[in-house]
Order: C-alpha cells, then sequence, then structure tokens
C-alpha cells in the first residue's frame, strides 16, 4: 500500500531540475499558432501546428552554433518521418507492415547514443501520427507534407532569430565547460553492436513492435475505432528498458484522462477560428514549461494539441471520438506492462535499475 502511494505521489511531484528559457516558451507558442492560423484558410488548423510541436523542446542550450545544428538534425528526422508517412500511409496493408519494419530498424538505430535514442522516438511518433493523417483523409499528401514541413522550417528559424537576437544584446561570451571524456563514434558504433550480439540488445524493438502488431491486428477487427491514438501512446510509453510499473504510464494515463476531458469541453464549444488559434498559442507556451516540470501536467496540455492535430483536413473528429481515445490509452497502457512483465520475466538483466 505505501508503495502504491508513494508511486502515485511520484506521478504529482515537481520537477525543477531542468532550465526552461523565455525562447523556447515563446517559440513553442508562435511556432505552433502562426502557421495553424495560415493553415486555417484552407480548413487545416490542426495540421499547421504539428511543425511546431514536433520542433518544441528538440534545440539545445547553448551557443547559437550548437542550437544550430541541433535543431537541423530535429528538422531531419521530421523531413524523414513525414516524407515517408506521405508517401506510404495510404498504400494499406503494405504500410502496416512497412510501419513495423521502419520502427524496428529506428529501435535498433536509437541504441547508438542518447541523442539518437530520442531522435528515433521522435521518428517513430511523427511517422505513426502524420500516417495516421494520411490514411483517413483524402487532402493531398504533399500538401500535408508542405505544410508540416513549412511549419517546421518557420520554427526552427524563428527560434535561431531569436536566439541570435538575444545573444547579441548579451553579447557573445564563452561558456567555459568542462572538457570531458566522450566516447567516439566508432566506439558508439562497437558498443551497438556488441549489445545486438546478445538477446538484451533487441529487446527493445522486440517490445515496441510486438505492441504496435498488435494495435495493427486489432484494427482488422474493429475497423470504426481509431487505433492511431494507442499507436502514439505506445511510442511514448515503451521506454529503452522495460519496468514492471514506469511512473511515466501512470502519468500519461491520468494526465490523458483529465485533456479527454478538457477537449471535451472544447469541443462543445463553436469558437471562431482565431479562439481556435489562441488555444493553440496558449496551449503551445505552456507546453516546453510543463514538460521540464511533471510529465502528467504535460499529457493534460499534449491531449487536446495532439486531438487537434489528428483532427485534421476533410475529417472531423466527433465526440465520440473522446471517450475513444481514453479508451485507447488505457489499453496501450496495459499492453505495455504485460511485455514488460514478460520481458523482464524472460531477461531480468534488461529491467530498468530502481531509483
Amino acid at each position: 500500500m505505501e508503495k502504491t502511494l508513494n508511486h502515485v505521489a511520484g506521478a504529482f511531484r515537481w520537477s525543477t531540475e531542468k532550465e526552461v528559457t523565455a525562447i523556447e516558451i515563446a517559440v513553442s507558442a508562435l511556432a505552433m499558432a502562426v502557421p495553424a492560423l495560415l493553415a486555417a484558410k484552407g480548413h487545416h488548423t490542426g495540421l499547421g501546428l504539428i511543425g511546431g510541436m514536433a520542433m518544441s523542446g528538440t534545440v539545445a542550450h547553448g551557443r547559437l552554433r550548437t542550437q544550430a545544428v541541433s535543431a537541423g538534425a530535429a528538422l531531419l528526422v521530421l523531413v524523414l518521418a513525414t516524407g515517408i508517412a506521405c508517401a506510404l500511409a495510404r498504400f494499406g496493408e503494405i504500410w502496416q507492415i512497412g510501419l513495423l519494419a521502419i520502427a524496428a530498424l529506428a529501435g535498433v538505430v536509437g541504441g547508438f547514443d542518447r541523442a539518437f535514442v530520442a531522435a528515433s522516438i521522435r521518428f517513430i511518433f511523427y511517422l505513426v501520427m502524420i500516417g495516421g493523417i494520411v490514411s483517413i483523409t483524402t487532402a493531398n499528401a504533399l500538401l500535408i507534407f508542405a505544410v508540416v514541413i513549412g511549419g517546421a522550417v518557420f520554427a526552427v528559424v524563428l527560434h535561431l532569430a531569436m536566439a541570435a537576437a538575444v545573444e547579441h544584446i548579451r553579447g557573445h561570451k564563452t561558456h567555459n565547460v568542462e572538457d570531458e571524456r566522450k566516447p567516439t563514434a566508432r566506439q558508439k558504433f562497437d558498443r551497438l553492436r556488441r549489445s545486438l550480439m546478445e538477446p538484451a540488445g533487441w529487446q527493445y524493438p522486440a517490445r515496441l513492435v510486438s505492441c504496435l502488431a498488435t494495435v495493427s491486428l486489432i484494427h482488422l477487427f474493429f475497423p470504426d475505432h481509431d487505433v492511431h491514438w494507442a499507436a502514439l501512446a505506445l511510442v511514448l510509453l515503451v521506454e529503452r528498458r522495460p519496468e514492471r510499473l514506469p511512473l511515466r504510464t501512470t502519468q500519461r494515463v491520468i494526465g490523458v484522462l483529465f485533456g479527454v476531458c478538457c477537449a471535451g469541453l472544447l469541443s462543445f464549444l463553436v469558437l471562431p477560428v482565431w479562439a481556435d488559434v489562441f488555444i493553440v498559442a496558449v496551449l503551445g507556451a505552456v507546453r516546453p514549461f510543463l514538460r521540464a516540470r511533471n510529465y502528467l501536467a504535460y499529457s493534460i496540455v499534449m491531449t487536446p494539441l495532439m486531438m487537434m492535430a489528428m483532427g485534421t483536413a476533410d475529417h472531423v473528429l466527433p465526440v465520440s471520438a473522446l471517450l475513444d481515445r481514453l479508451f485507447a490509452t488505457v489499453f496501450a497502457a496495459c499492453l505495455v506492462l504485460i511485455v514488460n512483465q514478460v520481458t523482464i520475466h524472460l531477461l531480468p538483466e534488461t529491467a530498468a535499475q530502481k531509483a
């Protein structure tokens, strides 16, 4: 009982370890709101915010050059995910099989280092999200690609412009950083290769693909339910190392529960376009702050944004989709817990170390 209470209390715990800059908050708001406003003319408001949402939180702190490199890398990841999704998502079963293969490959490549871990998760997440949008709409795939990448480019340019202005005002101060001995690319590759020679090295892509495959099979028997939401939840909940009851899973389920309630209230209101864009700007502004402070609160904010993003083009989400997505989240969480339990039982050395 005490462990359960501590676990639930941990889900609401507030963190102050990570710094969140004013630039991140401003860019996150404008990078989603401005493209959403421009895309609203073609009834693609939700689609317009994806690019800014994808680039938020991907730019590293530091000198302008460091920020530009990290932003360019994140943009490349999004271009690849969006391009593949727009090209293949309307091929039905071929796309489902291809998605599993691509996700498995990305899961393997993600083991290269920490930067690749984050990049691979973002790649799979937006591959699933944009693939779901393309597959359920009749909008031109090139238009979807242009709107998403256009928003992302706008976000990058906006961030770098604001960062350059701040650096110019403060002066070009050099940051004394201790020279840390970091492994070379060759050493990282050798480590990845050695890990793949053991069954434990394949446990993450195996867990991810098995969960995604289960969702795809369920879609064959229940085609009326939107399985893309469950797939998105799975990508976020399946972590590199299995845990019996991950804290993030608890936070995600509770956050989506409250987020669905918020989205439900908004769905009953017939708002003008400017009001929708204002809501996007507000949610976009608090998103990077909550992401660094508490994942539960972050999930609450992300739920309406993700539902708005996936209700794009000519496909309008009905009110019944609110409960459908809540059920999909709970199902995804239960599936992850089951797969984690099986993995820990078969490969106990892969279990995440308790803090």
